[in-house]
């Protein structure tokens, strides 16, 4: 099947009558765990995630050599088993969307649409994200705790609105509260980019962006659980194990090497008619934690500057984002520049 990407993120640098941020109703919990204990949790991670009666709002599963990042609705996280091998912080994380209405004539793809105008001023607020990009959409996670502040410093660019369940409520703002932020962004200037504190690395992998339809994930099932549970997670000169699969809202995202999607019957999965392959910078060398910000501004705004194009995968311990392979070494070459020795 062939499909183009057009459900990212993005909108011009200007707000407009149809930008708007979502929140959405999902109080979600991130959690680790560990390679070792997979088998303990297989059961579980398919009762949520793959069966037919499965009906996940938010479902986000990555491997990476490190062990396994699992994000899920707060009550369905109750289904994974207590033990020492999975770490499940006491923090509950809200997710930020940008309607589709905002995407205006940008044609970048991935979280560079939203960079200025999301990433940016949650990183000046020293507001703590995750970021999760799909096929479809890209979706911005604060912390509960951190909401109230992360829509004053958001509402400069957006019409803010809130899910309750049933519908969308307008989430109403004072003057001061607006003003506020606009205050704190005037602190730096534009065309000043942010110091790169941790080091980065570049996996020989290709990888993938890319979906599937919903009806025929039965037929497919075989394939994503194999990837899932029984993966040979082992490095091998360079190249570094990930994958990646979400179920937001029905829809269904990979993010996977050029390996296990050859895996998949010709057809079988959409992909972007122009996808040359994406190559992965991996940020961290030490735990980034839950706590720092601004890691994400600091590797996203000045690619987005240069008109490159990212997906941006956040897992418990460190950052993925992804480049167009044709664009990897200038990219490469751009961070370092910004890098801290």
């Amino acid at each position: 099947m062939g499909k183009t990407m057009n459900g990212c993120l993005g909108h011009s640098s200007t707000s407009t009558d149809s930008s708007e941020l979502h929140i959405l109703e999902h109080k979600l919990r991130v959690s680790n765990l560990k390679k070792k204990a997979i088998s303990l949790y297989t059961h579980a991670l398919i009762k949520i995630s793959l069966l037919p009666q499965s009906k996940p709002r938010f479902f986000s599963f990555t491997e990476t050599r490190d062990g396994y990042t699992i994000i899920v609705e707060d009550d369905l996280c109750k289904e994974l088993p207590e033990s020492e091998s999975i770490d499940i912080p006491d923090l509950v994380w809200r997710v930020l969307s940008v309607s589709a209405g905002a995407y205006g004539n940008n044609q970048l793809t991935g979280i560079s649409r939203i960079v200025k105008t999301v990433i940016t001023p949650l990183a000046d607020f020293k507001i703590s994200v995750l970021v999760i990009s799909t096929y479809q959409s890209d979706f911005v996670l604060v912390k509960e705790v951190d909401l109230d502040m992360a829509i004053k410093c958001l509402a400069q660019n957006y019409k803010v609105f809130k899910d309750s369940g049933s519908g969308l409520e307008p989430v109403m703002l004072s003057i001061g509260d607006r003003m506020a932020g606009m205050t704190k962004m005037s602190e730096r200037k534009a065309d000043e980019h942010r110091p790169i504190v941790h080091p980065f690395t570049c996996p020989r992998n290709r990888f993938h962006v890319t979906s599937l339809d919903c009806r025929i994930l039965p037929s497919l099932t075989s394939i994503i659980l194999d990837l899932m549970f029984y993966s040979n997670s082992s490095d091998d000169m360079g190249y570094e194990r990930f994958f990646h699969i979400s179920i937001v809202e029905g829809d269904i995202s990979l993010v996977l090497d050029s390996e296990a999607l050859s895996r998949f019957p010709q057809g079988s999965l959409y992909t972007n008619t122009f996808d040359e392959g994406w190559k992965m910078i991996c940020v961290g060398d030490t735990p980034l934690g839950f706590e720092e910000s601004g890691i994400v501004a600091q590797v996203s705004e000045p690619l987005t500057d240069a008109s490159t194009s990212t997906f941006y995968i956040s897992t418990f311990f460190y950052d993925h984002l992804l480049v167009p392979e044709s664009e990897v070494e200038k990219a490469i070459e751009l961070l370092s520049s910004l890098q801290v020795k």
